[in-house]
């Protein structure tokens, strides 16, 4: 299995916002969120959006979701519908029908236009999108089982508002989690365990958590801090083979901190933190990691071995003093948050991000 990181949302200002694209060894795509400016990347990766048509979405902020218009409007020679999985929301005016329904109002004009110039025969379906909503509040629930790949997905907590999900994936016996936006969640860690690959969202560093406004501070703690992301990787029994840290501002003066703070709670077991354009080549023996070199970014993925923390630039950075910040109070999601206590693509017979 391949999986290729397009990237973060809160990211530096370089990268795009969150999508993973996991490629499976017989020829299958899947988009995990299809965020901000991913498509621009799997334009630089020559990757034939023709045969893009299996997007889930793992909640339905525009940071995750902003790029399904371009890649429904190009149609770019498919041959079936562009096929849209995502969570239901609190009424039928907040899911992925409505969402999905919206976007096709919205590119109506220009559906009708490119229709005009493309002639297409009258039994093309290859222009048009279908949605596929599922129910959020359902524990591993499977929403896909077809030619050997199954999808599951699990409630997260995501500002206090009922609809995003995790989403998890197997193919061949490999098995790839993705966390969504989330806080740390003792239920996510159970619908994780034993995958291979675990992929969770963090946001920051944060430099001053006290100087980040009411509105900054309840974005953070709406999130996964460092710390945290490095405890939930830690709780998982047995550990993944490759913990992937993403949705993260990466750049020469954040990385060394990210990293220290991560391996504070989670000192040992492979450590990767997404950038745009990686990919993990991921067999059942083996994980590689690569990256697109797409000019003019063409900075090499950072790739952390055990227990390391080193600097390779000799850049001074500042302390990250903010690592700890308040669990939020969960009062009507039935979900548990993970104790502060508490101490992933493609696969192939061989990623997008953020």
């Amino acid at each position: 299995m391949n999986a290729v990181s397009r990237k973060t949302s809160c990211s530096d200002y370089s990268e795009v916002s969150t999508s993973y694209l996991l490629q499976t060894g017989d020829g299958q795509n899947f988009i995990f969120d299809v965020g901000t400016g991913s498509i621009v990347n799997l334009y630089a990766t020559n990757v034939n959006l023709a045969t893009i048509n299996k997007v889930f979405l793992s909640h339905l902020h525009s940071d995750h979701i902003t790029d399904l218009a371009p890649l429904y409007a190009i149609a770019n020679g498919r041959t079936s519908p562009l096929q849209v999985w995502g969570p239901s929301g609190a009424t039928a005016a907040t899911g992925t029908n409505a969402t999905v329904a919206g976007l096709r109002a919205f590119l109506g004009w220009d559906q009708v236009s490119r229709n005009h110039v493309s002639q297409f025969p009258a039994n093309y379906t290859g222009n048009q999108i279908v949605a596929n909503e599922f129910l959020y509040n359902v524990t591993n629930q499977i929403i896909y089982n077809q030619s050997g790949v199954q999808v599951w997905s699990n409630p997260a907590f995501h500002y206090d508002t009922p609809g995003p999900v995790s989403l998890k994936l197997r193919w061949n016996n490999i098995t790839v989690t993705y966390s969504g936006d989330t806080v740390p969640l003792t239920t996510f860690v159970n619908f994780a365990q034993g995958s291979d690959v675990v992929i969770h969202e963090s946001v920051g560093p944060v430099w001053n958590f006290s100087t980040a406004g009411v509105a900054g501070q309840n974005i953070l703690l709406n999130h996964t801090s460092q710390t945290q992301v490095g405890q939930v990787f830690a709780a998982l029994n047995p550990a993944p083979r490759l913990a992937i840290a993403t949705h993260l501002s990466v750049n020469e003066y954040s990385i060394v901190p990210i990293i220290s703070a991560i391996r504070s709670t989670y000192p040992v077991g492979p450590l990767a933190i997404a950038q745009d354009l990686n990919v993990w080549d991921i067999s059942p023996t083996n994980i590689t990691q690569r990256r697109f070199l797409v000019q003019p970014n063409i900075q090499g993925g950072i790739f952390v071995p055990v227990g390391g923390t080193t600097d390779p630039a000799g850049y001074s950075l500042p302390t990250v003093s903010a690592q700890t910040w308040p669990f939020p109070t969960v009062t009507d999601t039935g979900l548990t948050l993970l104790s502060t206590a508490v101490n992933t693509t493609s696969t192939s017979q061989t990623s997008t991000a953020g």
